[in-house]
């Protein structure tokens, strides 16, 4: 039987069929890694580096526009994607995509998975 943690870390690994995506992550509050999929050209690569102040920020905006917390904040760029989705408890789940990736596509399936992530970290 598999643990929480590994079932986490397939979860994860299952966006990297999703064409263009090259790094997901689930972060705690403290944006230590929890679990991780990373294209082996990443691998190397801390995903938490500046995911609070992004989260932070946000916040600041969500609050000055009177808008409840956000669901998802996704940057576009020629270059690629990123989205972080604020999950229960503190924790953040984040992915990030190269260029010509679908963002509608990331934005429905972290929409979609984001509720079974929160109950692995249950």
């Amino acid at each position: 039987m598999l643990s929480g943690e590994d079932m986490l870390q397939r979860l994860l690994a299952t966006f990297g069929r999703i064409e263009g995506v090259q790094a997901a992550a689930v972060v705690d509050v403290d944006m230590n890694e929890i679990a991780t999929f990373l294209t082996p050209d990443l691998k190397d690569v801390d995903v938490s580096n500046g995911l609070q102040n992004i989260l932070r920020e946000a916040g600041r905006v969500a609050t000055a526009s009177g808008i409840e917390k956000p669901e998802q904040i996704w940057m576009e760029s020629d270059d690629g994607n990123s989205i972080i989705a604020p999950l229960s408890g503190g924790f953040s789940l984040y992915v990030s995509s190269r260029e010509g990736s679908n963002i509608g596509r990331l934005r429905h399936e972290i929409r979609v998975r984001a509720p079974v992530i929160e109950d692995l970290m249950r």
